[in-house]
C-alpha cells in the first residue's frame, strides 16, 4: 500500500453583505465563521461572497496586520470577484487581523471594508 502525505487543508468562509440600515449608503458584513481557527499547516483559506442581497458586491483585495507575518501569502481575487483566496503557513501561534476590501460594481465609487481575524494554532 502506498503512503501519501496528507492533502492540503481548505477552510471556506461564507461572507454575507447587506445594506446597513443604521448607516445609509453603507454595508454590514458578516463572515461565517467569524474568526476561523486554523489548525493545519499550509491551509488554503477561501472567502466567498455568498449572499449580497442582490447587490453586485465584489472583493478588491485585502490587507493584513501585522503586515510582515511570514504566515499569509498574497491574496488572489477570482475573475468574478466573488472569491478571495490565500494560503496560511500556520507555523506560528498568532492572531492575524485581516481587512477584506469590497466594491459595489454597479457604483464603483462605493468601496468599504470588513476586518475579521484568523487564529493560527499550528499542530504540535
Amino acid at each position: 500500500m502506498s503512503m501519501y502525505p496528507a492533502t492540503t487543508s481548505f477552510v471556506n468562509i461564507l461572507v454575507f453583505v447587506k445594506p446597513d440600515e443604521t448607516a445609509p449608503g453603507g454595508y454590514k458584513v458578516v463572515t461565517s465563521p467569524a474568526a476561523p481557527l486554523i489548525t493545519e499547516v499550509d491551509t488554503v483559506i477561501n472567502y466567498q461572497i455568498f449572499d449580497s442581497d442582490g447587490y453586485n458586491i465584489v472583493f478588491t483585495g485585502m490587507t493584513v496586520s501585522p503586515e510582515i507575518n511570514n504566515q499569509l501569502s498574497e491574496e488572489s481575487v477570482s475573475v468574478s470577484g466573488k472569491l478571495l483566496t490565500f494560503s496560511d503557513a500556520n507555523t506560528e501561534k498568532v492572531d492575524l487581523n485581516i481587512t477584506l476590501q469590497f466594491q459595489d460594481k454597479d457604483n464603483p465609487k462605493l468601496v468599504f471594508s470588513h476586518d475579521p481575524q484568523i487564529i493560527n494554532h499550528p499542530p504540535t
